[in-house]
């Protein structure tokens, strides 16, 4: 069994160039939050706002859906977190409710108009919500980028 632990192992070369690229990596003071993440979360917002257009229709099967596409993307983000052995920088707190404040003005909103639009009002806050999300993740990255640059 040891045999099979040791094949697992990496070589001190290959562990020496990983650790070294982590501690350059943590210098730098910015590791980048995967690009492919902003926007998968925001089809998955878009999706979310989405099911208050078919509030007469959907099922629990889509509501599922979305919840088990939402638990993949944290998990496959965490996997990539684990392998690289460098957590990105999270988002604060003021970040999150930058990111989180219009999302929730949106569905305020959708509520107070939807007798007067119906589902047509959905369609656009989804497709603005998951716009939103999908553009706050690409300029975070890119103003998280900048600021390493200028440090460094």
């Amino acid at each position: 069994m040891e045999r099979d632990k040791d094949a697992l192992r990496p070589s001190p070369e290959e562990a020496a160039a990983a650790l070294k690229a982590a501690q350059q990596a943590r210098s730098a003071g910015y590791t980048p939050i995967p690009a492919w993440f902003f926007p998968t979360l925001g089809l998955l917002v878009g999706g979310v706002l989405m099911l208050q257009a078919l509030h007469e229709i959907v099922s629990l099967a889509l509501i599922v859906a979305l919840v088990v596409g939402y638990l993949a993307i944290e998990r496959v983000y965490n996997k990539q977190v684990d392998r690289s052995g460098v957590a990105p920088r999270e988002l604060t707190m003021r970040q999150q409710l930058v990111l989180a404040a219009p999302l929730l003005l949106l569905w305020i909103a959708g509520q107070l108009l939807d007798d007067r639009w119906g589902p047509v009002l959905w369609v656009v806050i989804a497709v603005t919500g998951a716009c939103w999300t999908i553009g706050y993740g690409i300029l975070h990255n890119r103003r998280a980028r900048e600021r390493a640059r200028a440090s460094a």
